[in-house]
């Protein structure tokens, strides 16, 4: 499913996918984070700062108020965890999937995502944002769900709710608000 607004797609949250697993594969090669660089093509320097960083069987796990920003965005969780093929180290190695759970946010001056957890999955090329999952896009759009997926490779989005039918009301379902310029102009008003 590819959510339009207005005739346009939401362009946004494209970027803000090829943002994230950017900053979340830099995340791994802090040794390198001043030459670090986002999919998109930035190259701010990435900081992470986490109460612990370990590494153990190819994972790289970081615990406690994790939080990874590259210029104006900004990735938390209370845990992420990186998982690389062929046991690479600190960045050697392909990041075959990346997990913070936790309080996940997913921050940029144009947009927020947040939820519970936050997984991408390289065999697929797949992001899925799962718990209580918000969208909020800068006009004031908003949609919610239960789980977010959405596939790199092909762009489509899909949003679904834990409770299907109208004898669910709003709870449990997606709900999306659509702003356009004049609902934006009537509540600054």
């Amino acid at each position: 499913m590819t959510i339009v607004k207005n005739g346009t797609k939401f362009t946004k949250f494209t970027k803000f996918i090829v943002l994230f697993f950017g900053l979340l594969a830099g995340a791994l090669m802090w040794s390198n984070a001043a030459h670090a660089q986002f999919v998109s093509g930035g190259t701010s320097p990435v900081n992470i700062t986490a109460d612990n960083v370990a590494y153990q069987d190819g994972q790289s796990i970081l615990t406690g108020g994790v939080d990874v920003r590259q210029g104006d965005v900004r990735v938390l969780a209370d845990k992420m965890t990186v998982f690389t093929a062929g046991g690479g180290n600190l960045g050697q190695g392909d990041i075959s999937r990346i997990i913070a759970v936790g309080n996940f946010y997913y921050l940029t001056p144009d947009q927020s995502v947040r939820g519970e957890k936050g997984v991408y999955t390289r065999t697929d090329d797949t992001f899925v944002v799962t718990g209580n999952v918000i969208m909020k896009q800068e006009d004031g759009s908003i949609i919610s769900g239960d789980t977010l997926y959405y596939n790199l490779t092909t762009q489509n989005a899909q949003v679904i709710g834990s409770c299907k039918g109208r004898k669910c009301g709003s709870k449990g379902r997606v709900n999306i608000l659509i702003k356009n310029a004049q609902n934006v102009a009537d509540s600054n008003s």
